[in-house]
């Protein structure tokens, strides 16, 4: 096993920080934001570090796996197995980073995230979800 550098554990416990201290108007964009840095980060630098948790365990990382309707494939012959969470990882970077994402409603006030990508993936997250998550997996990646 690996270890995360004291410059990625400090990005993930001040993400951390960040989340459960903001309470403002923009609390959704700030969420995105968190987390293209908490899937960007471990992809490029430590993947590793995220577990091979099936999907039908996510609730312990705050999305409900309903959440998920599709979780994409694998395209390469190294990337994770899509059904895990180090998948979903991998999948929602991919739908982050290229901006594939859209707010439901699209007016309005956010309540969750639609998130795609070209390799199928397929999910509506709450606003919640998407909290818990980037407190937990900034919880996770400090620790490691």
């Amino acid at each position: 096993m690996s270890y995360l550098s004291s410059f990625e554990r400090s990005f993930s416990q001040h993400t951390l920080a960040i989340v459960e201290e903001y309470d403002g108007k923009y609390d959704a964009t700030l969420l995105i934001n968190c987390l293209l840095g908490l899937l960007v980060v471990p992809k490029e630098t430590m993947l590793d570090a995220i577990p091979e948790t099936p999907l039908t365990e996510l609730s312990k990382w705050g999305i409900t796996p309903t959440s998920i309707k599709a979780p994409g494939a694998a395209q390469g012959r190294n990337d994770p197995n899509p059904e895990t969470l180090r998948g979903l990882m991998f999948n929602l970077r991919h739908a982050v980073a290229h901006f594939r994402i859209k707010p439901v409603p699209l007016e309005g006030e956010v309540r969750a995230f639609e998130f795609r990508n070209d390799r199928g993936l397929e999910s509506e997250v709450t606003v919640q979800e998407v909290r818990e998550f980037v407190k937990r997996l900034s919880a996770h990646l400090k620790e490691q």
